[in-house]
């Protein structure tokens, strides 16, 4: 009697043992097949990436976990538990990036999931990222100091930046400005051209080239660059004052007129166009519509020498008009 009990208790354990393996190997089994990973790496062209790895570190347990992309750009990860890993993905000659990735919620099947696309830059891509960054932050500086009248700091950064990224129009076109500013026509123009063969859309440089082109009384080819800026940007209205300004000392009253309305349909109330509006109505004698511009410069005006020059020319121009 005694024997069967002792027989049948180690078959209950026996079976005790047996079913907390079987509890474990289950409670395994699931833990190890809950998350399904696939996605892609690419450089920053969208080039698939092959031979990328992509390492797993779960943060809690230290488990890793290691995968490598096909010729594809491709990979795969199966059966992966449930967790929070920190993610390195490498390959020589780019950048290394880290991520974390959650997939700490425990899941009973297997889920599967399509990971973002990972974009990495080339070491090379990464140098000229950084010097474009460079560039950047140096020409707001230069910027600043031509705003803030600094000119011969701003000359001097300009000149060692041309040397170093001699391909960047900017560079080339605020060095041309600063050197227009400091009168230094012939020597700006130089830079200017530059600027219209690397960026030939861009009408600042021609309305520019066509400023040092009039301080150095070359008018014909003043006018070429000043009408090539007003086709690029018809609402610059200080190159079209400019241009209709040449124009009229040209005496060529009819064209210049064309371009002052053209100014003043961008910027209405600007003194100056108006007043030369009215000179082209007085060179081709129609005095009224001369006063009426006048008037309306008049009533904008605030300085005194101003107020009492057209009160004076108003006044002339009705004289004339009643004889």
């Amino acid at each position: 009697m005694k024997k069967e009990k002792f027989f049948s208790l180690c078959i209950g354990k026996v079976f005790l043992v047996a079913l907390v393996f079987f509890l474990v190997l289950s409670q395994g089994y699931g833990q190890y097949r809950e998350y399904h990973l696939f996605g892609l790496v690419v450089d920053t062209d969208s080039n698939p990436l092959a031979g990328v790895d992509i390492f797993l570190q779960d943060i809690n347990t230290s488990r890793n976990y290691r995968v490598r992309t096909d010729k594809s750009g491709k990979y795969v990860l199966s059966g992966l538990p449930h967790g929070r890993y920190q993610v390195t993905v490498k390959k020589e000659g780019y950048e290394t990036r880290t991520f974390e990735w959650d997939f700490s919620q425990p899941q009973e099947r297997m889920q599967k999931v399509e990971m973002e696309t990972i974009i990495l830059a080339s070491g090379e891509k990464l140098k000229t990222l950084a010097s474009l960054k460079e560039l950047k932050a140096a020409v707001e500086e230069v910027m600043q100091k031509i705003q803030q009248n600094q000119l011969e700091s701003a000359l001097s950064q300009l000149q060692e930046l041309a040397e170093k990224y001699p391909e960047d129009s900017n560079v080339h076109y605020l060095l041309g400005v600063t050197l227009g500013r400091k009168q230094r026509y012939e020597e700006a123009i130089p830079e200017l051209t530059k600027v219209i063969e690397m960026a030939p859309e861009f009408a600042p440089a021609f309305q520019q080239l066509g400023f040092c082109y009039q301080s150095l009384k070359n008018m014909d080819k003043a006018l070429e660059n000043y009408k090539k800026s007003a086709e690029l940007d018809p609402a610059n209205y200080t190159n079209l004052y400019n241009l209709g300004l040449i124009l009229f000392e040209m005496d060529k009253v009819d064209e210049a007129l064309g371009y002052f309305e053209q100014a003043l349909a961008a910027k209405p109330d600007d003194l100056d166009t108006l007043e030369m509006v009215a000179r082209c109505y007085v060179n081709k004698s129609d005095l009224p519509k001369a006063v009426e511009y006048l008037e309306k410069a008049r009533a904008l005006a605030s300085n005194e020498e101003k107020i009492k020059f057209l009160d004076s020319f108003i006044s002339t121009l009705k004289a004339q008009i009643k004889k």
